[in-house]
């Protein structure tokens, strides 16, 4: 995604859930990303919330 990464080859995500700080799992969840299994939010794979409760997408350091 052009507006996520500048280099469309790799994505460096900070696995760390934006809604109270659980691990997501990656390459799982609705959208082919990252499922929190805390609360259940999911993100897609470039780290964009998708489904709630997390209020903000996955930081890129």
């Amino acid at each position: 995604d052009e507006q996520r990464t500048k280099d469309p080859n790799w994505l460096v995500v900070i696995g760390v859930c934006t809604h109270l700080g659980c691990v997501p799992i990656a390459n799982a969840g609705d959208f082919g990303g990252y499922y929190c299994p805390c609360h259940g939010s999911h993100y897609d794979a470039a780290g964009r919330i998708r489904k709630g409760p997390a209020p903000l997408n996955l930081e890129i350091p």
